[in-house]
């Protein structure tokens, strides 16, 4: 006779590798899935009748801004209701270690405006072991790590705009080995933000060849996107051949230059892929906007320009063209005293203001501390393109969340629910297996995240059990925080952590070790 501590019985098993549906139970022993088959003559401690429902590998979130969140607060179950068991850290390159203690402030004032940071302390250094720390038993999913390009430049060159010198390079060097020591599975960057939009392709190179040495991917928000895409394609394309390691982009949509770009990589042999979610709607802060070298510096170098009414005029005729008043919407905003932004277009709020569009920006970051944070509309005529890009067999499902303010975007609440429902019962856009696939078995593979990712026998039981009749994501621009319908169970590393769609008080998850 067999014994388990669960069995879920009865369910349509997709095992996350793009292989065709099963019927099957799957039992669980300790953390670790122990058979797959029928096991109707087993016994268990717990059992869930699946029945008409669907069972998957946990969801796999590449790209969200959601560690500190996991750590606490209002959204800290939000990745786990979608069935999310395990995301990367430091997207776009945004972490506080490896930082001494005025750094360390410096960044969480640049990154506040993406996360809710309170948690960490700010009077002393905060090394790789103090950040991992934070984690240890304390968060609900899992977290892989990725070598964060922020706090290394700043670490090492402070927010200077120039090239690093070969000294400075091989200390940034000595950093990224200790990430990937600890266990990280990538290099990432976020080119569009500072100080890393000051690094040159060398030193990209450079990085992420010490990246490459322990089976490393680089990974990019990348220089160009849009018009600018066959810039960012380039260096891309550059630091996978010159550095020999695979590249992945993030929220990449493939538009008729960006599906010319790709095509290219693969021409050259190039291992790329890339991750979107499923919004028409952008979302990052409003400083992004102001001419590239007027955001370069501390935070408190930026604020000292946008006081100056000469450096004010030199950028109006760039923020005029730059910002869509009535597509530019307010997410989040950092004021001590209520502003009633948010949820209003940038255009709204500039009649309030009764001032020009450039005073207007100016005026709404100092007051706020450069705390705005902002969601792009997309024109009409992009939003076909959502469809290419899940098409694409390069594309994996991302969400990009970030979990702060009182009208977030929605994609960090509802986008792999949305992708279940709307792209594959729907508008069949995808087959269930091919979206699993995208949700778990290829960002595991493409990631070296071991062991997770699919339903076989000893991988980690990180599991979802849903409704294919009923898997909703509700969330919207108006109420993001609406939890996804028909996500009945989630497990994280064997334990239930979602139950008959709520979230448990366990917290199971762990920092995935991939060595």
């Amino acid at each position: 006779m067999m014994y388990f501590d669960t069995i879920i019985a009865n369910g349509t098993v997709i095992d996350g590798t793009g292989a065709p549906r099963i019927k099957a139970d799957i039992g669980i022993i300790g953390e670790k899935i122990a058979a797959i088959g029928d096991l109707s003559r087993a016994i268990s401690e717990e059992l869930i009748d699946a029945t008409g429902k669907m069972i998957s590998p946990g969801f796999i979130d590449v790209h969200v801004h959601s560690e500190l969140e996991l750590l606490g607060g209002i959204d800290q179950y939000a990745p786990l209701k979608m069935g999310v068991t395990t995301q990367l850290s430091s997207p776009d390159g945004f972490s506080w270690a490896i930082l001494n203690k005025d750094k360390l402030k410096e960044v969480q004032e640049y990154l506040h405006v993406f996360y809710k940071d309170s948690r960490l302390k700010l009077t002393n250094d905060m090394t790789l072991n103090d950040f991992l720390t934070l984690f240890d038993g304390n968060i609900p999913s899992n977290l892989v790590l990725q070598v964060p390009h922020l706090s290394v430049r700043v670490e090492v060159m402070g927010w200077d705009n120039r090239s690093a010198t070969d000294d400075e390079l091989v200390k940034m060097e000595l950093l990224v080995r200790d990430w990937m020591e600890a266990g990280a599975v990538s290099f990432c960057t976020g080119l569009e933000y500072e100080p890393m939009r000051h690094a040159d392709t060398r030193e990209l190179i450079q990085l992420s060849k010490v990246a490459a040495q322990y089976g490393g991917i680089y990974v990019a928000h990348q220089r160009g996107y849009g018009d600018n895409v066959e810039v960012g394609c380039q260096e891309t394309y550059a630091i996978a051949k010159e550095a020999n390691i695979p590249v992945h982009i993030s929220h990449f949509t493939v538009d008729q230059q960006a599906e010319t770009e790709i095509n290219k990589g693969i021409e050259q042999h190039i291992d790329v892929t890339f991750d979107m979610y499923p919004y028409p709607a952008g979302c990052t802060h409003l400083l992004m906007g102001l001419p590239v070298h007027l955001q370069s510096g501390t935070p408190q170098e930026v604020k000292a320009r946008l006081k100056d009414q000469k450096i004010r005029k030199e950028m109006t005729e760039h923020l005029t063209k730059t910002f869509p008043l009535d597509r530019v919407v307010f997410a989040a905003v950092g004021s001590e005293k209520p502003t009633g932004w948010e949820g209003k277009s940038l255009g709204q709020v500039m009649e309030q203001f009764g001032m020009n569009v450039t005073d207007t920006v100016c005026e709404i970051l100092l007051e706020t501390d450069l705390q705005a944070l902002m969601i792009y509309h997309w024109l009409p005529e992009r939003i076909p393109f959502l469809e290419k890009t899940f098409k694409h067999p390069l594309h994996m499902v991302a969400t990009d969340g970030i979990y702060v303010g009182k009208r977030p975007h929605p994609r960090g609440f509802g986008s792999f629910a949305k992708v279940l429902d709307e792209y594959v019962r729907k508008n069949r856009w995808l087959t269930y297996e091919q979206a699993i696939y995208k949700m778990s078995g290829f960002p595991a593979t493409r990631f070296n995240i071991k062991w997770r990712g699919m339903l076989k026998e000893n991988y980690f039981a990180d599991i979802v059990v849903f409704d294919p009749n009923l898997v909703s994501g509700p969330a919207t621009f108006e109420n993001a925080r609406q939890d996804p319908k028909g996500i009945d169970y989630v497990f994280v590393n064997g334990k239930v952590a979602v139950e008959k769609g709520k979230a448990t008080s366990n917290l199971n998850g762990k920092i995935v070790n991939t060595k």
